[in-house]
């Protein structure tokens, strides 16, 4: 017997969000896509029609539809807290792009929306879902490295940004620099203690005035007593360069050290390798593994594989880093409340 397909709406069209309509409408066959919302409606309707799905005139239109009963939010995050609370009040399970809020109180009230309505709760680090990343958990959970005592991270963005001061490491942290948090917690399966912040503005207009820094260099001290130096960097101008090291008392696990194929050519002007020229290309796979284990698990209301608490304190690390960028020193990250009891099955 064939199971039903899982209705899905998106909320917000833009590049990460039409992704996932994509992924929905053609490459999960456990899901169908229902529907798309973005208060663009041009953005919206070209979208629609494009992908031959109906357009939503408001997210209550969207959230009134029996046949969604996974919400995607992928607008811009501003609006992350408000949308996701709605549609988890609605009882559709929600896969909730990051950053999960822009304050630790956000991030409260939806899991405190999603606990109420027994509600299924996912934020979008899809990193986890990579399978270089996956393995090399593996390989630490097995203890076969032994006891990891040091992370090094790189995030490295192709584009440059021209952003206000007042806004621009607030947007660095919650926007890149998060899924380094998220990762290394992943990573270490340890909490985050510390953030101490430095950025600077590297790029050819780093004497106009105002311009946010572009380069920030993270240390961060878990619980446990490792370490993590993470670097994010707009303006590469190469590629979309990520790689994450981590360094243990037995040896050494590299993820994304090596180019994206085999091939290396060499000139007489230099070497050239085929690297990645943006996010959507290098985590391709993990972002359709991401929305068809959240779909899969609908049915039997298997809890999560990056929960709430998760999102939160990935903020949590962002907004220390923020804070320890004005203070010049380092912060302590906010503990993470109580967790909620596993909600039990639907019936």
């Amino acid at each position: 017997m064939t199971r039903e397909r899982i209705g899905v709406g998106v909320v917000g069209v833009g590049m990460m969000g039409r992704r996932h309509a994509e992924n929905a409408a053609s490459s999960i066959p456990e899901a169908r896509l229902a529907a798309v919302f973005d208060a663009d409606r041009a953005l919206a309707g070209r979208v629609g029609r494009e992908i031959d799905v109906d357009v939503c005139g408001s997210l209550e239109e969207l959230l009134e539809r029996s046949d969604v009963r996974v919400v995607v939010i992928a607008s811009p995050r501003r609006f992350h807290a408000e949308q996701a609370i709605e549609a988890l009040s609605r009882g559709k399970d929600v896969l909730l792009e990051k950053p999960m809020g822009l304050s630790l109180e956000e991030c409260d009230r939806i899991i405190a929306a999603a606990k109420h309505r027994q509600s299924r709760l996912q934020i979008g680090f899809m990193r986890r879902y990579d399978s270089a990343y996956a393995e090399a958990k593996q390989l630490l959970s097995s203890g076969a490295l032994g006891q990891a005592l040091l992370v090094r991270a790189v995030h490295r963005d192709r584009e440059e940004t021209n952003l206000p001061a007042s806004s621009g490491i607030t947007e660095m942290m919650l926007e890149s620099a998060i899924h380094d948090f998220d990762l290394s917690r992943f990573l270490l399966g340890d909490e985050i203690a510390s953030v101490a912040t430095t950025a600077a503005v590297l790029c050819h207009t780093r004497d106009a005035h105002g311009h946010a820094p572009n380069a920030a260099l993270n240390s961060v001290r878990f619980e446990g007593g490792a370490l993590a130096d993470i670097e994010t960097y707009w303006g590469a101008q190469y590629a979309y360069d990520v790689r994450t090291e981590v360094v243990c008392a037995e040896g050494t696990a590299l993820v994304g050290q090596h180019p994206r194929s085999q091939l290396a050519v060499y000139r007489r002007d230099g070497a050239t390798h085929q690297l990645f020229p943006g996010f959507l290309e290098r985590f391709a796979d993990a972002y359709r593994a991401e929305l068809s284990d959240f779909v899969s698990g609908v049915a039997e209301h298997r809890p999560p594989a990056v929960s709430g608490l998760d999102g939160r304190a990935a903020v949590a690390a962002a907004l220390a880093g923020v804070a320890s960028y004005e203070s010049g020193r380092g912060e302590a990250v906010a503990t993470a409340p109580s967790p909620p009891r596993e909600p039990s099955p639907r019936r």
